[in-house]
């Protein structure tokens, strides 16, 4: 039979639902601290939350019943930046480097020597990872000894500097007479030769624009691969950062061929200098409707402001470390910027805007400031990708111009990158670097994102621990980052979750689990709201439901199913 629900606003519904699960620990997010034992789905949507008895009621002869077994479940988690396409296909592809900071250039020789003398039908070894410590020992010559009938190109772990051979060099033209290009640097001897490290992403650009893509086969293999893992850990959105056309479409054929259970933001380069042409990145705004559907979302954009501080590319107001003026590393006209964004604003486009340092992340927040003022509120939220260092004065204008500050936790709790931020602008500034809580009680949004494969993993948990303790999840360093900026754990839960899908104008169909919402839920083995901070870096996601389906499960006995 079919049983009768009152709906908040008063209609009577016949419903018979799909599926009901039952005897859980089931969190909503919306409202605050709110949990239930129990939840009924028609067709994708949660038609009823509520008690076991609530909603044993609703049960026909044709509803699927799951049994909890007193199982954590939460909403569907979000990851607002990761380079999912590009770095599922270098993680399936290209050759990794060790990444610890105590590795060696002869550790690092010798992994490229072994992919090399394994990967020899190539045409290019391409490798990531290398880190700022070991910028002082690199050259073309030791690659060159490698291969040198080949090209080479190792990137470092922010992607935004290479390390490459003499035959790249010559396949990119790139001789003493090349002039630096605007925004990047080729570094050179004393004599004036390049020496093989390229900086920033412009001079990157000289040579990765001549890198072969890959085949449209491998590319859309690795996006299945990414999305089955993301699935794994509980992700059931995601905001690629930095879109072209070929990403979009692999993403659409995935979603046409059904295979595609993520909701996807694409950021559309804007004005990236990439080997991607303005024309071409200006037509695919224009073009981005015909990419979009009920999964992938295309009215979003991407900008950088600067670069990073290992390199002391990041744009700050006070001097790197044995500097005596701060550098004018800011990479876009703020003027230019300013119209850039109020044009894009009233096209109904979200800027993604990188920004680091806090030089960078002032100028991107006058350019949100000056797009208000010219359209008015739109109802737009642009954001700041990673918001590093936040000066003081800054903190509160987040909230008042309706921008979203997005953090990163591997990227501040103490480890490899800490170490880096330290060394170029010092103890005292690299500790005060991520003032989320600060954020957040101001009553801005702000959201999670990994920016993988530029950190090591794209697993949410460790870094929602790191959120809430400021520490490092896996015990590599010791000690706390800022902490007085920790979030209580309904706070960090609320950045993965509801925060996530506002910044995707999505939380009318997701992010919480309410009746209309769509089901979107993971299964876990232990409850993070209730467990020791100390332990959530260990949850395990035994299943994931996107619109009702389940679309990854840990294993057959993890749940128990039958039908009445």
């Amino acid at each position: 039979m079919s049983a009768i629900l009152l709906s908040c606003e008063g209609v009577v519904h016949l419903v018979a639902p799909n599926t009901v699960y039952l005897n859980g620990q089931i969190y909503c997010v919306v409202p605050r601290y709110r949990y239930v034992e129990a939840v009924a789905v028609k067709e994708g949507k949660f038609v009823a939350v509520g008690s076991n008895e609530e909603i044993k009621s609703l049960i026909s002869q044709t509803t699927e019943v799951v049994d909890l077994k007193g199982k954590t479940v939460l909403p569907g988690l979000h990851d607002m930046h990761i380079h999912a396409y590009l770095g599922s296909y270098s993680t399936l592809n290209e050759c990794h480097l060790p990444r610890e900071s105590h590795k060696s250039v002869t550790d690092i020789l010798e992994c490229v020597r072994q992919y090399a003398k394994n990967n020899p039908s190539k045409p290019w070894i391409v490798g990531v990872d290398w880190q700022p410590e070991i910028m002082p020992y690199i050259n073309k010559s030791q690659l060159d000894a490698i291969d040198s009938s080949r090209p080479i190109i190792l990137y470092d772990f922010s992607h935004h500097n290479a390390w490459v051979n003499s035959k790249a060099l010559e396949f990119a033209g790139i001789d003493a007479h090349t002039f630096d290009p605007e925004g990047g640097h080729i570094h050179r001897d004393e004599s004036g030769e390049p020496t093989g490290v390229l900086i920033e992403l412009p001079a990157i650009q000289l040579v990765a624009k001549h890198i072969p893509k890959g085949g449209e086969q491998e590319h859309f293999e690795a996006v299945k691969w990414i999305v089955n893992q993301l699935n794994s850990h509980g992700i059931t959105g995601i905001k690629e950062p930095m879109t072209d056309r070929e990403i979009l479409k692999t993403y659409k054929r995935l979603d046409d061929e059904n295979g595609l259970h993520l909701r996807v933001v694409t950021n559309l380069m804007y004005k990236v200098p990439l080997e991607i042409s303005m024309e071409e990145q200006y037509s695919l705004i224009e073009d981005r409707k015909k990419y979009a559907s009920s999964h992938i979302f295309t009215d979003f954009a991407k900008m950088f402001i600067d670069g990073v501080p290992a390199f002391k590319t990041a744009a700050f107001m006070q001097p790197y470390l044995g500097d005596e003026d701060a550098n004018d590393n800011i990479l876009v006209d703020a003027e230019q910027l300013k119209k850039d964004l109020a044009y894009l604003d009233s096209m109904g486009i979200t800027v993604k805007m990188h920004a680091v340092g806090d030089a960078a992340i002032r100028v991107g927040l006058n350019a949100i400031e000056a797009a208000r003022a010219v359209n008015g509120f739109s109802g737009l939220k642009h954001e700041i990708a990673h918001t590093t260092f936040i000066h003081p004065e800054d903190i509160h204008r987040f909230c008042a111009l309706d921008a979203v500050a997005e953090f990163s936790p591997m990227m501040w709790f103490p480890s490899d990158f800490h170490t880096q931020d330290k060394v170029v602008i010092g103890p005292e500034r690299a500790n005060g670097k991520y003032s989320i809580r600060s954020v957040v009680d101001t009553g801005a949004l702000a959201v999670y994102g990994t920016d993988w494969p530029v950190v090591p993993s794209f697993n949410p948990w460790p870094s929602l621990e790191a959120m809430v303790t400021r520490q490092n999840p896996y015990i590599d360093y010791p000690g706390t980052v800022n902490a007085s900026e920790a979030l209580d754990v309904v706070q960090a839960i609320e950045l993965f979750t509801i925060n996530g899908a506002r910044s995707m104008y999505l939380d009318n169909i997701t992010g919480s689990i309410q009746v209309g919402k769509s089901a979107d839920m993971i299964v876990l083995d232990r409850n993070p709201l209730s467990i020791p901070p100390t332990d959530i870096r260990n949850t395990k996601v035994l299943c994931t439901i996107l619109e009702g389906k389940t679309v990854y499960e840990i294993g057959a006995d993890s749940l128990s199913v039958q039908l009445i």
